[in-house]
């Protein structure tokens, strides 16, 4: 049994591409059968693997025995002479702090373990102790939750090219039989058999019940569609992601935009993907992405409002204005602010968490220089912005970047006449929530610049100009 189970570990991880050479590997062992099978059969796989192995086991501190537990895993690392490390996080308190349950909350702060380690101990690779019947676990409590096929695809055998999951091809009989074989009495889990917990539940209750009353290879059958449903699923993520870039629009700032009216071109399959996609693009997590916040996001989409708004999970919200679909983190609240710019160097604009770059430059010939698009770079006549400074009712550079007040006005640059700031930004299509948190460049009492926008005649280069003000406008992230 030994040699078998061992044998086949080595062919599913060769077939899925597993493990490199010369990669070293986290393995996470709580102590349970499903873990210590793994962290036995890598260690007698690393010679043919050519691979370096760490243990790495996380305290949930759940159970009075918890501790016990993570001394119970420092052995085994020990026997094997392989290096360990061992972390406390309390679940408990994190669950209450995340807002989460505590099964969502374990996975969370594990996965964090995961990264955190594996980054400190230059491991590629964490191997993780998910088997055949785990997947016939995951279809079902996500079928009964409701979720797509993305849900239905059950465990993976390789996530994000990262996790790995030696064990995907067997069954919890055959680990079992194999700790048996080498004489390795696992740790039990006493939260594995508390059926507050759905998946124990799923386990101990639902499962038993369809295997006698319905399908005795109900795992089986189970295990089979989650292949189907992942075949398909790739398949369906491949179009979405090439249906994506067709739809985007590039954008400066840190956003997702798509094309409405190329978006609904899709079929509806690929419009619910390209929407989670666009949102996992976004923050990273798609865990309390659900189907209502697609469809909501479908019917303000399909609406004839022009205009709507859409919070979303992680601090995300989803935007339709006109034909645009935008997918951005919630803008900070800014209230008034008003931030005086330097003559040569850098302002910070800490509120919007930007900066803008100030230069003066000299020019013998101004019919040569070639002009910013006005948006996020902009050239302006210093003799002019010097004439305001000479007023005396200025002390200090009269340059200034704030939000919009009322009343506030400025002459586009090629027009002849005036317009309110409030009308441009109408016409401008900018959504009334973020029109406050639009930057102007104010010189005393005159708007120079709607900054993303657009620059002021009022203040443009002339061919009589000798000296200019060159300015820059970017976030904090891209400032050099």
């Amino acid at each position: 049994m030994t040699v078998d189970f061992v044998q086949q570990m080595h062919r599913f991880i060769a077939q899925h591409k597993m493990i490199e050479d010369g990669e070293t590997v986290l393995v996470a062992v709580s102590g349970g059968a499903d873990s210590l099978a793994l962290l036995y059969g890598l260690h007698a796989l690393r010679s043919q693997l050519n691979c370096q192995l760490h243990v790495a086991h996380l305290n949930h501190c759940l159970r009075p025995d918890a501790d016990a537990d993570a001394d119970f895993v420092r052995q085994h690392a020990k026997h094997l002479k392989l290096p360990c490390t061992i972390q406390r996080m309390e679940i408990p308190r994190l669950a209450q702090q995340w807002k989460l349950s505590v099964e969502a909350a374990g996975r969370r702060a594990r996965y964090q373990f995961y990264e955190s380690i594996a980054t400190k101990v230059d491991a590629t690779k964490v191997a993780l102790g998910h088997h055949q019947d785990d997947v016939a676990e995951t279809v079902l409590m996500n079928l009964i939750r409701g979720s797509g096929a993305t849900g239905l695809k059950g465990i993976t055998p390789v996530r994000d090219a990262k996790f790995i999951r030696p064990l995907a091809g067997f069954t919890r009989q055959q680990i079992e039989a194999f700790l048996t074989s080498i004489g390795v009495a696992p740790k039990h889990d006493t939260t594995n058999t508390d059926t507050r917990y759905l998946r124990n539940r799923i386990r101990h209750e639902l499962i038993p019940q369809l295997e006698n009353n319905y399908n005795p290879n109900i795992k089986t059958g189970l295990s089979r569609t989650a292949d189907v449903l992942r075949a398909e699923s790739e398949y369906l993520a491949t179009a979405a992601r090439e249906a994506l870039e067709t739809c985007r629009i590039q954008d400066l700032h840190e956003r997702v935009v798509l094309d409405r009216v190329a978006f609904r071109q899709y079929h509806i399959a690929l419009q619910r993907r390209m929407l989670r996609q666009s949102v996992s693009e976004m923050s990273g997590d798609m865990s309390d992405l659900y189907f209502a916040h697609c469809e909501k996001m479908l019917n303000l989409i399909q609406a004839e409002a022009s205009n709507a708004l859409l919070a979303l999970p992680n601090g995300l919200q989803f935007r339709r204005a006109y034909q645009q679909l935008i997918f951005e983190r919630k803008p900070v609240e800014t209230g008034n602010f008003a931030y005086p710019i330097v003559t040569v160097g850098k302002t910070s604009i800490e509120v919007l968490n930007t900066q803008i770059t100030a230069e003066l430059r000299n020019t013998k010939f101004p019919s040569t220089l070639a002009l910013p698009d006005g948006r996020f770079e902009a050239i302006f006549d210093y003799e002019k912005i010097r004439k305001v400074f000479a007023e005396p009712s200025l002390e200090a550079f009269p340059l200034t970047v704030r939000n919009r007040r009322q009343g506030d006005r400025f002459q586009p640059y090629g027009m002849r006449g005036t317009k309110k700031i409030k009308d441009f930004l109408i016409d401008a299509k900018v959504p009334r929530y973020e029109r406050d948190s639009i930057p102007l460049l104010v010189c005393g009492n005159q708007i120079l610049w709607i900054i993303g926008y657009t620059t002021s005649d009022t203040f443009k280069i002339e061919s009589d100009t000798r000296q200019y003000l060159y300015l820059r406008y970017a976030s904090n992230e891209t400032s050099s």
